[in-house]
């Protein structure tokens, strides 16, 4: 079963975030120009299907819906299989298994449901679940399992749903393949959806905590994570109070990570690591230090009870080690 641990906001810092969110559309303008990473690759990351020459989506380079993509139903069961690869020898058995399940037959099963699609949290606010139902033709949607600790979410566009479900299964377990006990699961392909709704589910906006010892301990805003166009795996997460933008904090998929301080023009860099699903928004962890050698962690999305329990964990100095140690022992 996948276990999720529900991220909570405190009404402060909800409201915080629902009275600053329209600033975003000023802030997404200048995110190119923030946060400058030496050697970021801007090719597009592509999979594709076995048997194919047609290349699949694998990033996510929409932002918006068009009406279109709002009115469009999905089925919902209240029983989904589970359709799971622990790794590439189980991934025929997984495909074969998805073909059998979503398919028209699976309207027929009590309690299932067409369902808008708007109302499907993760569908409607994450940029993978845009991309999902952006896709007109074959399409596919894939999550690490267990989604608390293994944040992969894959989707993958192409001509049927077979060749989508393919791609998406194998650009996730190829993110698996470093980790252990992490698997992925089909959770989404054409019409159907193949988890529980509350699986779905995708909070509006995430805390940042800023620990700074160096300047006075820990600092909280609100935060909004938006995907870099053109850099599949790329993330901004805005750092928000109530006056508007504070910070930008930029994380790659290789592991490097950089933030900007918009009052002083502080510029940090650093390494991240994703920790997983909190309600369908990844938690993070960000070790950065600036050019005057001051430490600073930055702690995304997770919830106030689990930060409590795990304070000195969550506050101890980067346990990760650094990207050049990491690559020197894998040599």
């Amino acid at each position: 079963m996948i276990r999720l641990r529900f991220f909570q906001h405190s009404p402060a810092r909800t409201l915080s975030a629902l009275m600053i969110g329209a600033m975003l559309c000023a802030c997404s303008g200048e995110a190119g120009n923030l946060v400058t990473l030496a050697d970021a690759s801007d090719a597009r990351d592509t999979v594709r299907p076995a048997g194919s020459r047609e290349a699949i989506v694998n990033s996510t380079p929409r932002g918006t819906l068009d009406s279109r993509d709002l009115t469009q139903r999905v089925l919902v069961r209240p029983r989904p299989p589970k359709i799971i690869a622990d790794d590439f020898s189980t991934l025929t058995d997984a495909l074969t298994y998805a073909a059998r399940s979503a398919t028209g037959d699976a309207e027929r099963v009590r309690g299932a449901r067409w369902t808008e699609a708007a109302q499907i949290g993760l569908l409607f606010g994450s940029p993978e679940g845009k991309a999902f139902l952006s896709g007109k033709q074959g399409r596919a949607l894939v999550r690490g399992e267990p989604a608390q600790s293994c944040p992969m979410l894959n989707v993958a566009l192409a001509p049927t749903d077979e060749q989508a479900t393919d791609g998406a299964m194998r650009a996730c377990l190829n993110q698996t393949a470093s980790l252990t006990d992490c698997g992925c699961r089909l959770i989404a392909r054409g019409d159907h959806l193949l988890a529980k709704r509350d699986d779905f589910a995708y909070a509006i906006g995430v805390g940042t905590t800023v620990i700074d010892p160096a300047r006075g301990g820990a600092m909280t805003y609100a935060s909004e994570e938006r995907v870099v166009e053109g850099r599949p795996g790329a993330r901004h997460v805005w750092l928000l109070d109530v006056s508007g933008p504070v910070g930008l904090l930029q994380v790659e998929a290789d592991g490097r990570a950089a933030m900007t301080i918009n009052a002083t023009g502080e510029r940090f860099n650093g390494t991240h690591k994703a920790d997983g699903f909190r309600r369908g928004r990844t938690a993070r962890r960000a070790y950065l230090t600036a050019p005057d050698g001051r430490n600073v962690i930055v702690l995304v999305g997770f919830e106030d009870a689990e930060f409590k329990e795990n304070r000195a964990q969550l506050t101890a100095w980067n346990p990760y080690g650094s990207l050049v140690l990491k690559k020197a022992e894998a040599e």
